[in-house]
């Protein structure tokens, strides 16, 4: 059985705002690209011949939104209904749905829920986004990142992506204690299946060249379903090379800083 907590499908790299501590890095491409919705629908259904259980199928960025063509990919997910039991979204609300996409959430009930960062004035559809939700009856949370009190208490700063030259060992124990190793939140663009957004988005940088079993490359037909499954079994159990660039093994250390500052 291979089944995990969350799996992060990335549709685009763009977003509406320009973050400077963006956790993502989205701000440092300069080209940023989409995935298509034929690509998408190729991963996910991979994806759920690789796993029996996936308990949160997520949608992050970049900005979700910005993709006009997610209605279609939510509607091809209910394909594998069975095999995951949250279909989750997560935007920072500068962008409406479209009535495509409300239609599509519409039909999963309370199993679908929009995740809203609001970053308060950059955040500027919040309201009326809140209200295309409740009315259509489709589940949301609201994560504050403005002002006092804020999630999680603000953001780190993981900009820096350059080695930090810590020892194998000393990487392996912090990066045991990672948020996105306890949430086990892989991520996947355009054919590729990362263990966290970190190793997805600095690979996809080009910061480095990841290591072997880093990542599993979906379009790999040398490689068997079975091999695949044995490295994503592995994706926990020792850093990948990202973690050597990566601030989030220290995130409980870090000092924090008001979310969403715009470069």
């Amino acid at each position: 059985m291979l089944n995990t907590k969350r799996m992060s499908i990335v549709p685009t790299m763009r977003c509406t705002l320009r973050c400077k501590l963006c956790s993502n890095h989205v701000t440092e491409f300069k080209k940023p690209i989409d995935a298509t919705v034929e690509e998408m629908i190729r991963d996910i259904d991979i994806l759920f011949e690789l796993f029996d259980k996936i308990e949160w199928l997520q949608f992050v960025g970049g900005e979700i939104f910005l993709h006009k063509g997610m209605a279609e990919v939510y509607d091809h997910c209910k394909v594998h209904r069975g095999k995951f039991s949250k279909l989750i979204l997560e935007s920072n609300a500068t962008i409406l749905p479209r009535e495509a996409e409300i239609t599509s959430l519409r039909k999963y009930g309370q199993d679908a829920k929009v995740m809203i960062s609001d970053y308060g004035m950059f955040s500027s559809k919040s309201d009326e986004f809140i209200r295309i939700l409740e009315s259509n009856e489709i589940p949301y949370v609201v994560k504050k990142y403005h002002d006092d009190d804020q999630h999680y208490g603000g953001w780190i700063d993981n900009t820096s992506c350059r080695d930090y030259g810590e020892s194998d060992s000393m990487v392996a124990t912090k990066a045991a204690r990672c948020p996105q190793v306890l949430l086990e939140n892989m991520h996947c663009f355009r054919g590729k299946l990362h263990r966290c957004s970190n190793s997805l988005f600095m690979s996809e940088l080009k910061l480095f060249v990841p290591n072997d079993r880093d990542y599993v490359d979906l379009l790999d037909k040398s490689q068997s379903d079975n091999m695949k499954r044995d490295i994503i079994k592995d994706f926990y159990i020792y850093p990948r090379k990202s973690c050597h660039f990566c601030s989030w093994k220290d995130a409980d250390s870090l000092p924090r800083y008001p979310a969403a500052e715009q470069i």
